[in-house]
């Protein structure tokens, strides 16, 4: 590194990834630089926890990973330049502050949910927001002489390169600081509304109605939602849930258990909830958790094959999702899944014999049934992806009556599974592979890795969706909670293939799906998804300023035909993710980390999970080395 007076960095967004990058700066400089460093932190929410795990947000609103499996720091298990420096997990932390053993002022609810916590427990995201708090602090305070520490709390809303070399980074304030080097870690941004999304907004506001776009609930204001009031959620994902929570636990209701079953309470302040999706069915529930904070390793779906694949596939190593990975994917569920079955009815040994046949054949071959016989796994309970993604039949969805059964059966279903947990049952523990595998799925897609059209098509048009359902669920509890809510009818789940639209003689939202007779009308509507990273449509105030400045551009993955398929998110090197400009050029000193650059990288915004060898480590070592003037 060349010595110079000082060397300043600049952070903006102090969430769990910018906290990521400054523990890797003070952790790699610690030893190694001698130069003063003057780190500026820019975040108008707190320090650490950020926007999204802010400690003042509602108590209803939980994790979906439990507290052993999620830390804020390096471990000996992942791959990285960098030296690496202890710190506890989500768990390990509460276990010290419920002993006192933890520096700070915390108030009676922390404390005693602190007591509460146990390795398989689904925090509080507020809870999580104060250890990330801390976690800052001990960044910090523990910080070597040489580095010196500036807080800025504000938006920033401008960065522009100066005579000197610098960048000068601007405020909503008005203030304004140079440095050399600076990393956004922004996290989900707020989009601009879709032409559709606009016709909602201006349909509801002329009829006195209201359309809520896609956005965190925790930030929406849900009070305008008046109790006994009709309402339409489109989407069964996290946030539906997290909408669940807070328009009915949040406005004083109360679960409560009898003989075994678990039944809600209403406090008569609730909304009616009518909510739905295209597949009908909510996620599935995360099963309780037997790994401790270990993972499946996989056995085909590793990096050497991933790597003879790419050489084979011509100049640009680019793979069809479809026809390279997918099998690979599939074949790795599959086996766990019967592996499990067998040893469930035949023992330890049969199913250890069976996983050394089954394992590395080709995925869907004859050779695979034969295996199958060998071991006598019954017809019927043979893996069936199509069944899988789409659980309902026709039958099913002929009449409200009979989709209401086939739901409850599902429902509980669902919950039974998840109860005996992510190594017992079968299907869950097939469908946690698809969590553990994540290190080689981003592997597999990171910087064009998959063709362009395969990529729109393949991944961004089913895979994602696919995973999502089976992988990303809330806790099974949330789904028990569902069932009771709908026992007590305060929530009705629609039909597959809900759709809505409006009608301007009637002045309502108009909800039907796939079941005859399944029409439901309010004048409230609430899109209870995610927003969809898009640079084109960001209202985040940097990336629009270094957008309207042609400072960033779209990645594009290049497809068979010569074309190109545009991604939503900002185009970046390989790591460490320095920026590329409009005209091509690469910005050495600016670097994009975590959710903006989704389409480079593959489901950024999941945490850091300890002993797994965390790509989210990696990542934020190989730009705090970057930004030190170290060798990765």
């Amino acid at each position: 590194m060349k010595q110079r007076t000082v060397h300043t960095v600049g952070i903006i967004g102090v969430g769990p990834r910018g906290l990521s990058v400054l523990e890797r700066i003070v952790e790699n400089a610690r030893d190694r630089v001698d130069t003063p460093i003057v780190i500026n932190l820019f975040e108008p929410w707190n320090f650490g926890s950020g926007d999204v795990w802010r400690t003042d947000q509602s108590p209803d609103l939980i994790m979906n990973i439990v507290s052993s499996q999620i830390t804020a720091f390096a471990d000996d298990s992942v791959q990285i330049s960098g030296p690496v420096r202890y710190g506890p997990s989500l768990y390990e932390w509460s276990v010290k502050l419920a002993a006192g053993d933890i520096s700070g002022t915390y108030g009676a609810e922390v404390i005693a949910e602190a007591a509460d916590v146990h390795e398989n427990t689904y925090c509080r995201r507020s809870f999580y927001g104060h250890y990330l708090e801390w976690a800052y602090r001990e960044l910090v305070r523990n910080r070597p002489a040489t580095i010196d520490i500036r807080e800025h709390r504000c938006k920033v809303v401008s960065v522009l390169d100066t005579d000197s070399g610098g960048q000068l980074v601007t405020g909503d304030g008005g203030q304004a600081v140079e440095v050399d080097e600076l990393v956004l870690a922004t996290g989900h941004g707020a989009v601009g509304l879709s032409a559709a999304e606009q016709r909602l907004r201006s349909f509801a506001d002329g009829v006195g109605g209201l359309f809520q776009p896609p956005a965190n609930p925790a930030d929406v204001d849900l009070d305008r939602i008046a109790p006994g009031q009709r309402i339409l959620v489109r989407g069964l994902g996290l946030s539906f849930f997290d909408y669940m929570s807070l328009l009915t636990a949040g406005r004083g209701g109360r679960y409560e258990r009898h003989d075994g079953t678990l039944r809600y309470l209403p406090s008569g302040k609730e909304p009616h909830i009518v909510c739905g999706s295209r597949r009908g069915v909510p996620l599935h529930g995360r099963a309780d958790n037997e790994k401790g904070d270990r993972r499946y390793e996989p056995k085909v779906l590793t990096e050497a094959h991933i790597d003879k694949l790419r050489s084979n596939a011509g100049p640009d190593g680019a793979l069809d999702f479809r026809r390279d990975c997918w099998p690979l994917v599939a074949k790795e569920v599959e086996t766990v899944y019967y592996t499990r079955l067998v040893e469930i009815r035949e023992g330890k040994e049969a199913a250890d014999e069976f996983s050394t046949l089954y394992t590395f054949l080709p995925w869907s071959c004859d050779s695979e049934g034969v295996v199958l016989r060998k071991f006598d796994v019954p017809e019927e309970q043979y893996w069936d992806w199509s069944r899988v993604a789409q659980p309902w039949t026709g039958t099913d969805i002929a009449s409200s009556r009979s989709w209401t059964e086939f739901l409850m059966s599902y429902l509980a279903a669902d919950v039974f599974e998840a109860r005996q947990g992510n190594i017992s049952s079968a299907v869950k523990s097939a469908l946690d592979v698809l969590r553990d595998i994540r290190n080689e799925m981003r592997y597999v897609m990171k910087n064009g890795g998959i063709e362009g059209s395969s990529y729109q098509n393949d991944v961004e048009g089913w895979f994602n969706s696919l995973h999502a359902f089976l992988s990303l669920g809330p806790p099974w509890s949330r789904i028990e909670e569902l069932m009771a809510l709908i026992d007590c009818g305060v929530v009705e789940v629609a039909g597959p293939r809900f759709s809505v639209e409006f009608d301007e003689a009637e002045g309502v939202f108009v909800g039907r799906s796939a079941v005859p007779d399944d029409v439901h009308r309010s004048t409230v509507l609430i899109d209870a998804r995610l927003p969809k990273v898009d640079l084109a449509r960001t209202s985040n105030s940097i990336l629009v300023h270094l957008k309207e400045q042609q400072q960033v551009k779209h990645f594009t993955v290049r497809t068979a035909s010569a074309g190109e398929y545009i991604t939503g998110g900002v185009a970046v090197t390989e790591r460490p993710f320095r920026v590329i400009r409009s005209d091509g050029s690469i910005h050495a000193k600016r670097y994009v980390f975590g959710v903006p650059t989704e389409g480079v990288n593959w489901v950024t915004e999941t945490g850091i999970r300890p002993h797994v060898n965390s790509i989210t480590v990696g990542d934020s070592d190989s730009i705090a080395r970057a930004v030190l003037g170290l060798s990765a």
